[in-house]
């Protein structure tokens, strides 16, 4: 199932442009790192799938003078594919919540275990909001006034061919409300510390 999960999402970042395995590393990582996540290992098989499926081409880029590259193009049946799954309804999330599982099994050690892993759990929750933050700030002064520092200008590349200034906003206005649910759940998670915290504290 997860290896159905990614072939959609290599799909779909092809369905933005041509890209090789690294550059939809690269994408991953500076814009999908806060809900999903692919590794090497993951990537290049599906791509390999996806050109035997039928779904991607691939071509040698011989315009670069590094290590062979290949770049790989949606093909039409790919397109449809891929709107067919976005068509599909999407399945409840499969939650493994380490913290959680410690939380709960802690339920027969001291009190003061139960709140050190919330204690951490807070700081780290914390720590990712703060980034989060960030980003959002840099989102919404690009989606307002058309600002694209250096590290969105390159995402922005990697993700369009063609881009206007108004289809740059957009995209970010996308981005950006993917970001804000991360936050909100954040928030969410950081009120639950505070409420465990009150309550052992009783």
């Amino acid at each position: 199932m997860a290896k159905q999960k990614t072939k959609f999402a290599v799909l779909g970042l092809l369905s933005w442009k041509p890209m090789s395995g690294y550059d939809i590393k690269k994408l991953v990582d500076v814009g999908l790192s806060h809900f999903w996540n692919e590794n090497y290992g993951q990537i290049y098989p599906t791509l390999e799938s996806l050109v035997k499926e039928g779904l991607a081409t691939r071509k040698e880029d011989r315009t670069s003078s590094k290590r062979k590259r290949f770049v790989y193009t949606i093909t039409r049946k790919g397109q449809q594919v891929f709107r067919d799954w976005l068509a599909e309804p999407t399945g409840s999330p499969i939650v493994r919540n380490e913290l959680q599982l410690k939380f709960f099994l802690s339920c027969s050690l001291p009190t003061t275990e139960s709140v050190r892993l919330i204690k951490e759990y807070q700081s780290q929750q914390q720590l990712v909001l703060d980034d989060h933050r960030r980003s959002e700030k840099v989102l919404r002064e690009a989606v307002r006034d058309g600002l694209f520092p250096k590290e969105l200008d390159e995402l922005l590349r990697i993700t369009s061919q063609k881009q206007t200034r108004q289809s740059r906003s957009k995209q970010c206005k996308i981005f950006l409300l993917t970001l804000r649910h991360g936050i909100r759940a954040i928030e969410a998670r950081l009120e639950w510390c505070a409420e465990v915290l009150k309550s052992l504290g009783k």
